[in-house]
């Protein structure tokens, strides 16, 4: 086998593996959660206090992931994919933001909304690689932050507010994207 059948292989394993757990949608919908969640914070306690909370709370995104596989019947992370080892490393270059967002926390508290709506998407490029669908991901990924910082720049009064509910509706409009579109690619391609 040349590399360019190799390539092809995997990239069919890759899309498979996409159209199975519909794109994993349960992921982002933990993700806009956990965003949503943040929102309401933003209404109800002090900025220094959200941005603790948001820290020690994003420790939730995942098991909320798994509990929304659960009750839709989505086991997202019993999926073999080809290249997997890739996603968890693509996990731990992402988690290297978090330095300088607990150090803004002490220094400029007001960047932690921007530092966690842009810090916690820089894996996503490698989540749409590893599916073989880029675009959505990356689209994700631009979207939110560019909006973020327009938000962040434009209405600092709602850095703690309008900024984390623009990232769930974000989340939202992709686990929609990602239904959609691996639906059409289940459609068109014979899952093994």
């Amino acid at each position: 086998m040349d590399f360019a059948e190799l390539n092809e292989r995997l990239k069919q394993a890759r899309l498979e593996s996409y159209c199975r757990v519909r794109g994993g949608w349960p992921v982002p919908l933990a993700g806009g959660t956990y965003w949503a969640v943040l929102t309401l914070l933003g209404y109800t306690v002090s900025d220094e206090d959200w941005s603790w909370m948001a820290a020690m709370l994003s420790g939730s995104i995942f098991p909320i992931a798994l509990l929304y596989g659960a009750l839709f019947r989505n086991p997202f992370m019993k999926e073999k994919m080809p290249d997997q080892g890739v996603v968890f490393m693509a996990m731990a270059g992402m988690l290297m933001f978090w330095p300088a967002a607990i150090l803004a926390m002490g220094a400029n508290n007001d960047l932690v909304p921007l530092m966690l709506a842009i810090g916690m998407s820089t894996h996503w490029p490698v989540f749409g690689w590893s599916y073989g669908r880029p675009v959505p991901f990356l689209v994700h990924m631009i979207a939110r932050g560019v909006l973020v910082t327009v938000i962040w720049v434009a209405l600092p009064e709602a850095r703690f507010t309008l900024l984390p509910l623009s990232v769930a509706l974000i989340y939202l409009a992709t686990v929609i994207a990602l239904y959609v579109d691996s639906g059409e690619f289940r459609s068109r391609i014979q899952p093994a």
